[in-house]
């Protein structure tokens, strides 16, 4: 009997004595409670992670109270920060008891961000990578893919690749694009090029404020069925964001080009232009987006003639880095050298992997 009362004193000292384990807690309008650690709250969600049913998201709207026995990072609508452990004593109020301030009665309603410590230290670190970043970092892409073969009573055969990417920060953009196609008919048993072009260029955004940026650029073409050895176009000029939300982001640009054309009919031309264009980013559903670009060059050397530039992609996403895409381009000139049509246009479709973090 005596040992058992020891161990009972033992038990009853180590319980009295040993540090208690926390848990943080939220209680739903609904009765429903969920035990756990707070991760974050961001925007109409709040997530905790439990142990038995693992990351769980409620809306912010169902819940009656919290309490974060480990301190919490809270920042408020109107920016005002603080950092301590929370309870709910009142509804629709926060308690949080901060370490400098003392307890700071605050109401639910006006509570916009809720982070664990580690949650935090995780977007303080990828803040700052966004505002200082390294070159290497930040960039997003693609790469496109597509064949198709004919035998029998006719031979033809045709690929087409094509990649892009981007990196974009606070202050700056830079973008890059690379297409190509070959294309070949042998049904009369004399292979014949029936398509050989590569479009390739990039540039380079420098943010003016939310709305503004300055810009330049430059594009190279080859199209082998035109005459053309290889176009070179440099430019520059002002851009205008004229729509960002979650479903639409359109920009609208202007400036001026230098442009300087070789042909393999030996003719060479140099021409000033002017630059008018677009570019269109539209989420068609949450599995399809369509990208799209337009640029004007009307000819300021030789008035009365002008070059124009249209891609669009159709792709729908078949998981989270593949997907199969249609795409569509056309290049229009209104002076060709002899020999060579005015207009080139391809269709293509095919596989499309993309890299980097999303958006």
């Amino acid at each position: 009997m005596s040992k058992f009362l020891s161990f009972c004193l033992i038990s009853m000292m180590f319980l009295m004595t040993c540090p208690t384990i926390f848990a943080d807690q939220i209680i739903l309008k609904n009765g429903d409670k969920l035990t756990g650690t707070i991760v974050k709250k961001d925007g109409d969600k709040i997530v905790i992670k439990t142990e038995f049913a693992g990351v769980v998201t409620v809306l912010w709207s169902a819940v009656e109270k919290i309490v974060a026995d480990a301190p919490v990072n809270i920042e408020l609508a109107d920016g005002q920060k603080l950092i301590g452990t929370v309870d709910t004593k009142e509804e629709a109020k926060l308690e949080v008891a901060t370490k400098d301030a003392g307890t700071v009665e605050v109401e639910k309603e006006k509570v916009a961000v809720v982070r664990s410590e580690e949650e935090q230290a995780n977007f303080d670190a990828e803040r700052e990578r966004l505002l200082n970043p390294g070159f290497t970092d930040l960039w997003t892409g693609s790469a496109d893919v597509g064949f198709s073969l004919t035998s029998g009573n006719s031979s033809t055969k045709a690929f087409t690749a094509g990649g892009r990417a981007a990196r974009e920060t606070t202050r700056d953009k830079i973008s890059v694009y690379a297409n190509m196609i070959q294309a070949s008919n042998s049904t009369t048993g004399t292979s014949v090029t029936t398509a050989k072009a590569i479009w390739a260029g990039g540039r380079y955004d420098v943010n003016l404020n939310d709305k503004t940026f300055v810009f330049g650029t430059a594009d190279f073409e080859h199209d082998e069925p035109q005459l053309l050895d290889l176009r070179a176009v440099f430019g520059g000029g002002f851009g205008y964001r004229a729509i960002r939300n979650e479903k639409t982001k359109l920009d609208i640009f202007g400036g001026a080009a230098l442009n300087k054309e070789y042909f393999s009919d030996d003719t060479r031309r140099s021409s000033a232009e002017a630059l008018i264009g677009e570019e269109l980013k539209y989420k068609l559903s949450n599995a399809t987006n369509l990208e799209q670009r337009f640029v004007l060059y009307p000819n300021l050397s030789d008035t009365g003639t002008f070059r124009s530039v249209f891609d669009a992609s159709v792709v729908t996403s078949l998981n989270s880095w593949l997907g199969w895409q249609v795409t569509v381009g056309n290049r229009f000139n209104s002076a060709p050298v002899a020999g060579a049509e005015k207009n080139d246009f391809i269709l293509t479709t095919g596989l499309r992997a993309t890299f980097g973090r999303k958006e």
